[in-house]
């Protein structure tokens, strides 16, 4: 035996204090490793034979020992020294013989240079070697690099994401390492490291993109098994944009859902609709989400401040959080059962991983410019034209000219001398409401997991400053994703979402509680002053026109809205048999409080008065889900996968508030305390609550992956009906064929997948706002003066329905997919009909009943129409990608049967037309001066110089009701085109939506009224010059102003058409630059920190294409007078920002 003898006693062999006898065996192989790596090494390929039958382990290793250089470390206990083994093999590595070896002994080894360690327990056998850098660059079959690709050593949290330019570095990897390279709609890899220090992967796509898994309803399902119409939002697109709400981000695109901005506002709401239906819900990691935002009152009649409040939903949720979305178009909502007919959009957030820690930073600033806003006419124009129109008026007044056989007298007078309309000044009102905005946006993500625990965070801190005096968003949010997989068979989640909005409220346009232009907002109030007014007079005051109010003065008006959100959502996964039976318990919680704080000032004339007034409102609602399922899943060999949820839920909503409307209070302590007040106090409050409850089943079957069907039956409660009305049942059914898996279609090899889909289910509404049955509530206190006594009175608030039920939608869908070229050209095309019948609604009461209305079931609208989706790789290289997503739909909603009980004019009457159908009088120029082109069947009251000429549409020589068109609202089609370019670390995309093939009523030509400007009661705008007038403009396209003057109507009380133009847009929604930048690139000082770097600009809104002459066609105007007609303006963004994922 060498001198290194065998060490076997109870304590290692070596003259060492007695401290380091109770050091771990680690430490002495590092001292050994060390000292023998001076010495010869002894090659382990080199070849051996051994023939000892039934030795003692001892004197085997004694034997190796003696015929090699290898020597053996290990404690006595750690092994049998007597335990018998044979070895028989011929020329033969180390390694090999140490192999049969351990096999008998039950042991583990190491070879360190020399020394063979016997292990007991974990680990492998093999071979120790230092630890080494590996390096490497990832890229797709193509040669493209391929940026955050994830690589892991096996087994370890150790791990990596490629950079901009697809390349890796990892550090400390044991030279026996197994790395694992992941990538979303990659098929993944796993190579040894085996000593290399460069490992270059190609990814290759996994099945063409068609395992890539979609949201459904309480499940998820692979593309390829999809029986239903569902679109898939692009998250890494939208997520581009400097915006506060996910729902502004969705404008074109997803096919079948249209999105429309109603306001431009921070926070602005967006009208998002499925295939033309009403609000669809939201579903976020689950949990079903109110669509509209809790917004508080700003005082009523007390203190009429226009709300001008317009926000949209979600308001808590940052869209950096959004890890996918899917949009459910068809029966496959029906498994959500109540207000699922108008479609579900499901929202999944981002979740922590198995994977080191990473640390993500993405800020951004933007700078927020409107579009160009409706002018006013400057102080000369406006001054020329009342003189124009003064004239006109008495023209008209006296018969004379135009309007009369008497001949013009020489008695009008000019409101505005030729000297004073050459030196006049004009002031810019508009101007004075509007400004540039700004938005400042960071967010922070540190996420990352391990086999038990995974987590994500983030936090977001998001500020707007609108474009209009006074309006603002901040919002501080936070969110939490945590998973423990606390045993084999339980996992336990919590998903935490708070949030904090502070918003500065505007008053734009409209007005409060019917009081015309005395209450109107600060852009209507601006369009209304005269430009030759002066914000303040001479002494400081501002100025007061008439009785509508100072648009600046307005900005002393105090108008703050605070909204707090906690979302909390707490899941049970439990394993009851490993991959095939599951069970799920989610309790979600939802909590909203708002409180809204008005006030107005003294010195504000407002609603022609000076009166300080205020409001102080709280508005609080919270939604509650209890949800248990069971799933179960199985495959049956090549025959047939099976998987099937059941599952019931109950449903608990509830809302309520509080608010106080007072007078005459200090301005100094406005809203601080209203104890103060000195005048009237109004309070008000208000409750309520809902309960629901569900039972559901969802059952899918892929049958010889070729035929797959799916099955949903859903029962819905509601306490809003009836006992015998409560409870209805809702199912559906989808069923696929894919063809391609055909044996006649399987040697089309260009052809990767064609699917034929078809689905039908029913769902139903229980939108009635509140109960059915009867309700009391106190009314006057009456005091009797004898024993003086007090009763209060009760009134009747609502009588019983019994016989109100659900609303029925039926939902029918024939779809095809297609994947092309190995996923080089994919898309889809649908057809779909949807038939809402037993609408809820109210019809009008009888004369002499102290109900206006009652809510009755009737009426039939069909909802029919197409959309599809294609998806192209147009050019791919090693350098250069260029991808496009292209989507397209079309609706229209018509009336089978018309509501019940309604007042409608004989024109409305008409099954078969649309329900957003606007209806009027075609016209064909103005009636000239001298009268000579009037037809014989103008109406007489119509037969003015100056009046729209009314079309005889069906040439019966008169005008009725008959004559009366119709123009619908709803456009004919939605469009969405985008183009994403790569070259190298460059990338571009170009995203443009469009809404073709619609006609709208132009509520800027409003601001053009001859007998306003005659009367000196507003200012007008540009279009004035359009206004047909006698002596001046006789070609004029808007009518003159008799017609303005003159209080006669049609028949029927329809309008007419010079007031609707063709509102087609096409708008680059956004273009965005980005630049990707390594660690590497950035040097070894800032590459120790940072992996990878972003850079980026982005312009949203920069150009539109239109005909439309108002100031936008997209964001919605309501009502038909000036005091509705002055939105909040659409505006372009641009941002500039970088997004920084740290080492």
């Amino acid at each position: 035996m060498k001198k290194n003898g065998l060490w076997y006693s109870n304590s290692y062999r070596i003259n060492v204090p007695l401290i380091l006898k109770k050091m771990k065996l680690t430490i002495l192989m590092i001292c050994l490793g060390i000292i023998t790596s001076f010495g010869s090494v002894y090659s382990q390929n080199s070849n051996l034979t051994f023939k000892l039958t039934n030795q003692s382990l001892k004197n085997v290793l004694s034997e190796i020992e003696n015929q090699t250089n290898f020597s053996f470390l290990y404690q006595a206990k750690s092994i049998n020294h007597e335990q018998r083994v044979s070895i028989d093999m011929t020329n033969a590595d180390i390694t090999d013989i140490l192999d049969q070896l351990s096999e008998q002994a039950h042991f583990q080894y190491k070879i360190l240079d020399n020394s063979v360690i016997v292990l007991t327990g974990g680990g492998e056998s093999g071979s120790v070697q230092q630890p080494t850098k590996v390096t490497g660059k990832i890229t797709d079959d193509t040669g493209f690099p391929l940026p955050g690709v994830t690589v892991v050593v096996k087994g370890t949290t150790v791990g990596t994401v490629t950079d901009g330019n697809g390349e890796y570095i990892l550090t400390d990897v044991p030279a026996d390492a197994i790395l694992i390279f992941s990538f979303v709609g990659m098929r993944a890899q796993e190579l040894p490291v085996a000593g290399k220090s460069n490992i270059d992967v190609v990814l290759e796509e996994e099945s063409i993109g068609l395992d890539e898994v979609v949201a459904i309803g309480y499940g998820t399902v692979s593309k390829k098994n999809l029986t239903t119409a569902i679109s898939k939002v692009e998250t890494d697109d939208i997520q581009k944009s400097a915006s506060s709400n996910m729902s502004q981000l969705m404008v074109g695109r997803a096919a079948g859902l249209q999105a429309t901005v109603t306001s431009a506002q921070p926070g602005g709401a967006v009208d998002i609709s499925i295939r033309g239906g009403g609000d669809p819900i939201y579903v976020v990691d689950g949990i079903v989400m109110p669509s509209s935002s809790l917004e508080s009152g700003s005082g009523g009649s007390t203190t009429v401040v226009p709300s001008s409040v317009n926000r949209g939903g979600l308001a808590g949720l940052n869209p950096e959080d959004i890890e996918s979305v899917e949009v459910l178009k068809d029966a496959s909502a029906a498994i959500y059962g109540i207000g699922a007919a108008n479609g579900v959009i499901l929202i999944t957030t981002k979740k922590g991983k198995k994977s080191p820690m990473n640390i993500d930073y993405s800020g951004s600033y933007s700078f927020v410019k409107n579009y160009p806003y409706t002018k006013s006419l400057n102080a000369t124009d406006y001054m020329g034209l009342v003189n124009t129109f003064s004239k006109e008026q008495y023209l008209y007044n006296h018969d004379m000219g135009a309007y009369g056989n008497n001949a013009y007298d020489n008695g009008w007078t000019p409101a505005f001398s030729d000297s004073e309309i050459a030196n006049a000044k004009s002031y810019d009102w508009v101007d004075e409401v509007l400004r540039n905005g700004a938005v400042n946006n960071h967010n922070l993500v540190i996420r990352g997991g391990s086999e038990r625990v995974t987590y994500y965070v983030s936090g977001n801190y998001y500020n707007q400053e609108g474009t209009v005096m006074n309006s603002s968003m901040e919002r501080f949010s936070m969110r939490s994703n945590l998973s423990l997989q606390l045993t084999d068979f339980l996992k336990l989640s919590t998903i935490a979402n708070v949030n904090r909005n502070k918003y500065g409220n505007s008053s734009v346009g409209g007005a409060s509680s019917g009081r015309g232009s005395q209450a109107a907002g600060a852009l209507t109030a601006a369009l209304s002053y005269p430009s030759y007014l002066p914000i303040k007079d001479e002494d400081g005051n501002y100025t007061q026109f008439s009785y509508i109010p100072n648009a600046v003065s307005m900005q002393d008006i105090d108008d703050a809205t605070n909204s707090d959100g906690t979302y909390l959502n707490f899941i049970a996964d439990i394993a009851l048999v490993k991959d095939m039976l599951n069970a799920k318990l989610v309790y979600g919680n939802n909590k909203e409080m708002t409180d809204r704080y008005v006030y107005i000032p003294s010195t504000v004339y407002f609603d022609q008065m000076y009166q300080s007034r205020g409001n102080i409102a709280y508005d609080g609602r919270e939604n509650q889900t209890f949800e248990a399922t069971l799933a179960f899943n199985k495959e049956f060999g090549e025959f047939m996968n099976m998987d099937v949820v059941v599952g019931v839920g109950k449903y608990l909503n509830s809302s309520k508030g509080l608010s106080f409307a007072y007078d005459t209070q200090n301005d100094v302590i406005g809203n601080d305390d209203v104890s103060a007040v000195t005048g009237n106090m109004n309070p008000d409050s208000y409750k309520n609550e809902d309960e629901k409850r569900s039972q559901f089943l969802r059952a899918n079957f892929d049958i010889l992956d070729r035929y797959v069907i799916a099955t949903t039956l859903r029962r819905d409660g509601t306490d809003k009906f009836f006992p015998d009305k409560k409870y209805a049942y809702f199912p559906s059914v989808s069923v696929a064929w894919k063809m391609t898996n055909e044996n006649f279609m399987k040697n089309i090899h260009w052809l990767d997948l064609l699917k034929l889909r078809a689905s039908y289910g029913t769902t139903g509404d229980d939108n009635l706002g509140s109960s059915l049955y009867g309700t009391y509530s106190p009314s006057l206190v009456i005091k009797f003066d004898e024993g003086n006594e007090v009763y209060s009175s009760y009134v009747q608030d609502g009588v019983d329905y019994p016989n109100v039920t659900w609303e029925k939608t039926v939902m029918k869908n024939i779809g095809l997919d297609f994947y092309l070229f190995k996923n080089r050209i994919s898309g889809s095309f649908d057809v779909f009909r949807n038939d809402v019948t037993d609408m809820l609604g109210d019809a009008n009461t009888a004369g002499l009943s102290m109900f206006g209305t009652y809510p009755i079931n009737g009426g039939h609208i069909r909802r029919q129409g197409w959309d599809a989706s294609l998806t192209t790789e147009n050019i791919k290289t090693t350098d250069f990608l260029w991808k496009s997503v292209l989507t397209l739909s079309r609706y229209n909603s018509l009336w089978k049967e018309r509501f019940p009980n309604y007042d409608y004019n004989d024109y409305q009457i008409r099954d078969d037309e649309p329900v957003n159908a606007r209806y009027y009088y075609k016209t064909a120029g103005m009636i000239n001066a001298d009268l000579s082109n009037i037809p014989s069947s103008q109406p007489e009251d119509y037969a003015k110089a100056g009046f729209p000429i009314i079309v005889d549409n069906n040439n019966d020589g008169e005008i009725t009701v008959d004559d009366v068109v119709m123009s619908n609202e709803v456009p004919k089609i939605y469009f969405g085109f985008g183009n994403t370019f790569t070259y190298k670390n460059w990338d571009l995309d170009v995203f443009v939506y469009s809404q073709l093939g619609v006609n709208k009523y132009n509520y800027a030509w409003e601001w053009a009224d001859a007998a306003s400007l005659a009367n000196q009661t507003n200012n007008e705008n540009k279009f004035a010059f359009d206004l047909w007038s006698s002596e001046t403009n006789q070609g004029g396209r808007l009518p003159g102003y008799a017609y303005e003057a003159s209080s006669v109507s049609l028949p029927g009380g329809a309008g007419i058409d010079v007031m609707y133009q063709n509102a087609s847009f096409l708008r680059f929604r956004n273009i965005t630059l980005g630049y990707n930048l390594s660690g590497k690139q950035l040097g070894s000082v800032v590459g120790k920190w940072v992996k990878n770097i972003r850079l980026y600009v982005d312009a949203q809104n920069p150009i539109t294409i239109t005909n439309f002459e108002g100031y936008d066609p997209e964001v919605r105007s309501g009502g038909s007078q000036k005091t509705f007609s002055a939105e909040y303006p659409q505006a372009r963004t641009f941002t500039i920002g970088a997004k920084i994922n740290f080492n």
